[in-house]
């Protein structure tokens, strides 16, 4: 199985993964360190840290229709701040995803944080998996993100 990505696609990414809609205040920080940083680095061409290409790498398979998705202890911001998946305005908290915005007709993309349970977590997912089965076969392949 083939799974590199062109750059044209990894463009695509990159454009989504680096830009937020207009009023949408981001933190001057995660602008610099995260946004600006992020378009520097695909423009020399590396080097790819690990969130990034993770990233790149979800980002990728969505625009493939491949579903992503994604469940744990501070799974939406990252461990230890490296993913940033959500995006919050900086003066009305509201929310961003930005993997959700690479094309109206890429597949889900969800995240949720949860309990540091093993067993909860085995639990959510169980009864995920049991569900989407049945929702993917009924053709519901919206970005709902809860």
């Amino acid at each position: 199985m083939d799974t590199t990505a062109s750059k044209d696609l990894l463009g695509q990414v990159v454009k989504a993964l680096t830009h937020v809609p207009e009023n949408f205040n981001v933190l001057p920080k995660i602008k610099r360190m995260l946004l600006d940083r992020r378009t520097q680095v695909f423009e020399k061409g590396g080097p790819f840290d690990w969130a990034y290409g993770e990233a790149l790498a979800f980002g990728s398979l969505l625009l493939e229709g491949i579903p992503v998705r994604l469940s744990g202890q501070d799974s939406r911001r990252g461990t230890f701040s490296q993913r940033h998946s959500v995006l919050y305005d900086a003066k009305t908290s509201e929310r961003y995803f930005p993997l959700l915005n690479l094309s109206p007709t890429q597949a889900r993309f969800c995240v949720y944080n949860s309990l540091l349970s093993e067993a909860a977590v085995l639990g959510f997912d169980y009864g995920y998996a049991l569900d989407f089965q049945r929702c993917f076969a009924s053709g519901r392949r919206s970005s709902a993100i809860s």
